[in-house]
């Protein structure tokens, strides 16, 4: 048996979507102990994510520290707390790790911590060039031209691996409901999540168009609910979102933003029937939670590239001409809602409409009205992007 690091220190739907690549490793290696190095703040994510045997936080606060200080020379004692921080992490040397960023510190992470790395750079830690896998990416996010390989089945390329062919699902949290929480998902219905902010500011969905939607939500459908989620720091939304709502309409909205911890975000998007939101991290969590969601990706979010992940998950691409960021004049209010009403979605003016689907090349998405085969493409640029493997 060989010991495995996965190292994935990135935010909260880079973590989801690691997932698949997770999954792929185990299937490939049942009898191997694989642990994950992930930010200490998502630990308890980690702990919901089948296939590992342990779950690693890095305090990146401290790192970041150590490594300003090591810019104008190490402290007599301080190599050596830094190594006892090493040992305390992983007592053992790792026979390898996957690095799936390409940030230098995660890099760093997997050369300190194990006797081989495969991830980005194509020739070790000092080396500055990059695996053809990692090097696609880049250009994608560089370039932003057309790509219909998703962002969870190139980090299995990046470690080759072949995407697991079924979406993963994260484990059920092992908690007794709260509360506050114990209604979520009983009597009535739909319930739906909205997710009322974004990590990026610019994917974040205005305050008015919420407003809008959940009104509209709430009149179309009689004994429907709305459980807004978010972050502490979104409480702030969540209130102005519900300001001068009737309080006929107040009775029907949980609002939990800043109260759950990600054990309890996971519990709660569970019990939703459908999570609707922008490219954001509890949108992911949704799909791994076994949800169907409703996405509206605009700003530079990119439907082919992190729409959630597995079938039948339904998003809205804000349209750019020339590939940059967008800044949308109309929303998918009406075609969304009419998802819920089980009618076909209408067309809406600078929005195209796009369901997932999943083969033995992963996740791909399928213009509404259009063949649902999956692109050629996708399979073409695994041969060419992983001539080695046996795919």
């Amino acid at each position: 048996m060989s010991r495995t690091l996965v190292i994935q220190l990135a935010r909260l739907g880079d973590l989801v979507q690691t997932m698949p690549m997770i999954m792929a490793l185990r299937k490939l290696s049942p009898r191997d102990t694989i642990d994950l190095l992930c930010p200490e703040p998502l630990r308890d994510l980690g702990t919901l994510i089948p296939g590992l045997d342990r779950v690693v936080g890095w305090d990146g606060a401290r790192w970041h520290r150590w490594a300003a200080q090591a810019t104008q020379g190490l402290r007599p004692n301080q190599r050596e707390e830094i190594e006892q921080e090493l040992r305390a992490l992983c007592p053992h040397t790792y026979d390898r790790a996957f690095v799936l960023n390409q940030h230098t510190r995660a890099i760093v992470a997997g050369t300190l911590l194990a006797k081989e790395c495969v991830g980005p750079l194509a020739h070790g830690p000092l080396s500055e060039q990059l695996t053809p896998w990692a090097a696609y990416v880049r250009e994608i996010a560089r370039t932003r031209r057309s790509n219909r390989i998703h962002l969870s089945d190139a980090f299995c390329g990046m470690c080759g691996l072949l995407p697991p062919g079924t979406p993963p699902r994260c484990l059920t949290p092992l908690l007794s409901p709260s509360r506050n929480l114990e209604p979520i998902g009983q009597g009535g219905g739909p319930w739906i999540g909205v997710i009322v902010g974004a990590g990026d500011p610019a994917r974040q969905i205005p305050i008015e168009v919420w407003r809008t939607w959940i009104v509209r939500f709430l009149a179309v459908l009689p004994r429907g609910r709305v459980v807004l989620i978010g972050h502490g720091a979104e409480c702030d939304r969540a209130r102005d979102i519900q300001h001068a709502m009737p309080p006929s309409i107040l009775g029907r909205i949980w609002d939990l933003t800043g109260q759950t911890t990600i054990h309890a975000l996971a519990q709660v998007l569970a019990r939703c029937q459908y999570v609707v939101g922008s490219d954001t991290g509890p949108l992911h969590l949704a799909a791994a939670v076994g949800t169907p969601t409703l996405g509206w990706y605009f700003a530079r979010a990119r439907v082919h590239e992190t729409g959630p992940y597995g079938s039948g998950h339904r998003i809205w691409q804000a349209q750019s001409e020339d590939g940059g960021a967008v800044v949308p004049a109309t929303w998918p209010i009406e075609p969304s809602l009419d998802v819920l009403l089980n009618t076909s979605p209408r067309a809406q003016s600078q929005w195209s409409h796009w369901t997932s689907q999943i083969d033995e090349w992963g996740t791909y998405y399928s213009e509404a009205g259009q063949s649902s085969a999956p692109p050629r493409e996708r399979e073409a640029l695994w041969h060419e992007l992983s001539p080695a493997m046996p795919v």
